[in-house]
């Protein structure tokens, strides 16, 4: 029924869409397990730039920062409240489905005008309640879309259009720039363009300058702020090795994924059978493999691992499976398949968010009821505990513990000593909470700052 309604071109659907997507989501708005690790995440970055303070110098994180940014931006609007920062990632959500059902429309993606992959789009993301976290990831995500649409348009058109391929470049580079995870995708374009395009070496140059162009001047902006070199190490080098959190395992994202994992085997199976496609639409379904292939490298160089990650895999699979409903003759097994999959991905999301799915556990990626006896209070943490910030703010640079305990696991370096002394000083957090003692032969340098602290267990209280 709902597969069959959302084949007639009409954009009117695509209200449907909202309005359907909304009653899926709605048991996550009134009832959310919890506020996660990226996002209390989001919310002290965003709190910290809005005191004034400049990312990688007086946040110490690994964000991308055009992400950074933007957490500052939602700060400002909603303060800490997650059902806003909820609501605006649903609606981007929608608008992403959207915009995919149009551009699979213009670009002639299918024999028929559809709205069908704007549905599953919708569908698709719903294999997990942490889909709906205001991340970088799910902002990046929006200009890989539009690099996706520029693609076609290259493949489609088969003409020279400078333009095209500059944004292409540009594109997957302010995606980049929101998680630098996504940079894998240009290496995704230069293949797809060696095989499906007759580009000269000059279109590739012009490619690699639409991607270097928005990083130099992020980079440019940084020199200015006299932050570059903090960049540096915290966003580039940082991003460019291979440790990650892993917020939830293979395991459990496998189980998440594994209704839409059988139905694309099935479809595959499929259309290799029962399908008449253009050549182009052969292509497009050939890149859309490779984009698969990419995204699996793509999710396992992701600097979190969790569900949230599976997002990138959805247009393609929207697109193979429409191809597959579009392939079925008989009405029966059209509704058959079309409500398996719709009753599989939302009872495997419901059960994996109310617990009920043994080998899925959220435990690792949301974000442990704080300890008691702080709350409101500019702290410091310096474990890789969050927990205590789910309360309280950020007193100290020290947010992405793994790129921060080398300072203070190295006291004898005298630009260690330095730094941590202008940062207490400067920021004067009322709480520092230290289990293995890490400030001791900091504080034994500056006694006077020392003397403002007193000990109570593992925690620094001001005077």
């Amino acid at each position: 029924m709902l597969i069959r309604y959302f084949r007639i071109n009409d954009p009117y659907r695509l209200v449907a869409v909202f309005v359907i997507m909304l009653l899926m989501y709605m048991p996550l708005f009134v009832n959310h397990p919890g506020i996660t690790i990226p996002e209390l995440k989001s919310i002290l970055i965003g709190e910290r730039l809005n005191e004034g303070k400049d990312m990688y110098v007086a946040v110490v994180d690994n964000t991308a920062p055009l992400t950074a940014w933007f957490h500052e931006s939602m700060e400002s609007l909603f303060g800490r409240s997650l059902l806003a920062r909820h609501i605006v990632a649903f609606v981007l959500i929608f608008l992403q489905a959207a915009y995919l059902g149009i551009m699979f429309i213009t670009r002639k993606v299918f024999n028929e005008n559809t709205y069908i992959p704007s549905f599953l789009f919708c569908l698709l993301f719903f294999v997990s309640f942490d889909t709906l976290a205001l991340t970088g990831d799910l902002l990046g995500f929006t200009f890989l879309l539009l690099a996706l649409n520029n693609l076609f348009k290259e493949i489609e058109f088969r003409v020279q259009y400078d333009e095209t391929i500059f944004n292409l470049g540009l594109f997957i580079s302010i995606a980049s720039l929101f998680s630098f995870a996504f940079s894998i995708y240009i290496l995704w374009v230069m293949i797809v363009l060696v095989f499906f395009t007759r580009s000269t070496p000059r279109r590739f140059l012009l490619l690699l300058f639409g991607f270097l162009l928005p990083h130099l001047l992020v980079m440019s902006i940084a020199y200015l702020n006299i932050s570059l070199g903090k960049m540096w190490e915290y966003y580039y080098l940082a991003n460019l090795t291979f440790k990650r959190d892993v917020l939830m395992g293979a395991g459990g994202i496998f189980t998440l994924s594994i209704v839409p994992l059988v139905f694309l085997v099935v479809a595959v199976v499929m259309l290799q059978r029962e399908a008449r496609l253009s050549k182009y639409q052969s292509q497009v379904l050939q890149i859309m493999f490779l984009w698969i292939g990419f995204t699996l490298i793509y999710f396992f160089y992701a600097k979190n691992m969790r569900p949230q990650n599976l997002m990138v895999f959805i247009p393609a699979f929207a697109l193979i499976f429409t191809h597959y409903f579009l392939a079925i003759r008989r009405r029966k097994f059209l509704e058959l398949n079309s409500w398996a999959l719709i009753a599989g991905i939302i009872a495997m999301g419901l059960l994996a968010r109310y617990g009920k799915l043994r080998a899925v556990s959220y435990s690792d990626l949301l974000v442990k009821k704080s300890p008691a006896g702080m709350t409101n209070k500019k702290i410091a943490v310096l474990t890789n505990d969050l927990s205590y910030y789910s309360t309280n703010r950020l007193g100290l640079p020290y947010l992405n513990w793994k790129l921060s305990q080398d300072i203070f696991l190295n006291p004898d370096y005298y630009e260690n000593v330095t730094e941590v002394y202008h940062h207490l000083k400067v920021d004067n957090p009322e709480a520092i909470v230290d289990p293995d003692n890490l400030l001791v032969p900091f504080f034994n340098r500056f006694p006077q700052e020392r003397s403002r602290y007193s000990k109570r267990g593992d925690v620094y209280i001001r005077n």
